[in-house]
């Protein structure tokens, strides 16, 4: 099957650039011929079947996606889905991600639909209560799409209240994990790499540092765990997303926290925006990592968490809990900034720090959780099964009745 994927693309640094790298990569092992349809800065020198045709700031960008999809001819179209992600930028340094404003990339799938081409959309963002704006855009794109893909089960049983109706289209695909499992040499050498001592306990932080994380939480925390744990180690990773109107702002806040921090000496920042060898071995060196959200659909960081078979303590916000119930695989605690919410971090914290024999059960159903239910080969399977439905609904004609058969006369 030949598939025109529509993404942000390596070495783009962004989340949905490394989700769809790895599922095209294990769209291809299923023996899948996918092109990649992506942005200008996209595609490494060499690489084969990608076209960085996506210019945002051109009006009119959306003609170069269809006529370089046309080109390619696929049997399905695939889009990642992200709001400014097909945006038209007006003003430098500025994200625009308004639903009213994203809508040119309804143009392109009205004439697919017409031609019976079909296309598939997976939507990265949908939260339990949309905005009437979002539920409006959501409508509209289902419609247009022949399937449409959500990570969680909760987005999917949430829809129907949001748009007023049900749709029949729209299918649940859990974010994949388990391309690299480990770094060479497992905990021990991971945290030898980054100067950590062999038996010293190390819990942490990865992503972007975005107002979303909640980061801000742990520093301002840890000093309550170190007291409880002497010589606790915080390996606090990631950095300001390239390009980000906020990210800055919020690395300059965190690295004063840390700075201040009575503890500072217990927390070794690790700033950078990682390949995924790099993510993977400082994850490793992790005992466990937390995910302090503050609001999130699902996360990425989560299922690299898997990946690196860690046990996770988690906000028990929307697309966290959802999947950490699904996984058994944390300990879930309250969302916000309160102090109540703030003992229930440093308790859980505390209790995976000193609890061994509980780390290690969390961390046996991670790795369960890649293996049985969201591995790549799996995932992808399960997409290829969609592309399948999508093009059996659209192109089949009996499926269609004639024109004439449907007018209603009077």
């Amino acid at each position: 099957m030949k598939v025109a994927m529509v993404t942000s693309w390596p070495p783009r640094w962004c989340g949905i650039a490394i989700y769809a790298e790895n599922l095209v990569d294990a769209l291809r092992a299923a023996g899948a011929d996918v092109h990649i349809v992506c942005h200008k800065d996209g595609g490494r020198d060499g690489e084969k079947q990608v076209y960085p045709v996506l210019d945002q700031w051109d009006p009119g960008w959306y003609w170069d996606l269809f006529k370089t999809v046309e080109a390619i001819d696929p049997d399905v179209v695939h889009i990642q889905h992200e709001f400014g992600l097909y945006t038209y930028f007006q003003r430098a340094g500025v994200y625009d991600f308004e639903p009213r404003n994203a809508f040119e990339l309804a143009l392109p799938l009205f004439r697919w639909r017409i031609a019976r081409r079909p296309a598939v959309i997976t939507y990265h963002s949908v939260f339990s209560q949309l905005t009437y704006e979002e539920a409006r855009y959501y409508d509209q794109m289902i419609g247009l799409a022949a399937a449409s893909i959500v990570h969680e089960p909760y987005q999917k049983a949430h829809l129907p209240g949001n748009i007023g109706r049900v749709p029949d289209n729209v299918f649940v695909i859990p974010h994949g994990a388990g391309r690299s499992s480990s770094a060479p040499g497992g905990r021990r050498a991971s945290k030898e790499r980054l100067g950590i001592e062999a038996g010293r306990p190390a819990a942490g932080v990865m992503g972007w540092w975005e107002p979303n994380k909640g980061f801000d939480r742990v520093i301002r925390v840890w000093p309550r765990v170190v007291e409880r744990v002497p010589g606790a180690t915080l390996l606090f990773s990631g950095g300001a997303r390239p390009g980000s109107p906020t990210g800055e702002a919020t690395r300059a806040e965190y690295l004063g926290l840390i700075e201040r921090s009575p503890v500072k000496g217990s927390i070794k920042v690790i700033e950078g925006a990682f390949s995924r060898e790099e993510y993977i071995s400082i994850m490793s060196a992790f005992d466990f990592a937390i995910l302090p959200y503050l609001y999130a659909s699902q996360s990425g960081n989560l299922a690299h968490a898997y990946e690196a078979g860690l046990p996770i303590v988690a906000s028990g916000i929307e697309g966290l809990k959802s999947s950490l119930e699904a996984s058994g695989a944390g300990l879930l605690v309250p969302a916000g900034d309160d102090a109540a919410a703030d003992e229930a971090l440093v308790e859980a914290i505390v209790r995976l720090f000193n609890d061994a024999g509980l780390r290690r059960r969390l961390a046996r159903r991670s790795r369960e959780y890649v293996r049985n239910v969201i591995k790549w080969d799996r995932v992808a399977k399960r997409h290829l099964d969609v592309y399948r439905w999508a093009r059996k609904r659209l192109v089949d004609p009996s499926n269609y009745i004639p024109f004439l058969e449907q007018r209603v006369h009077v």
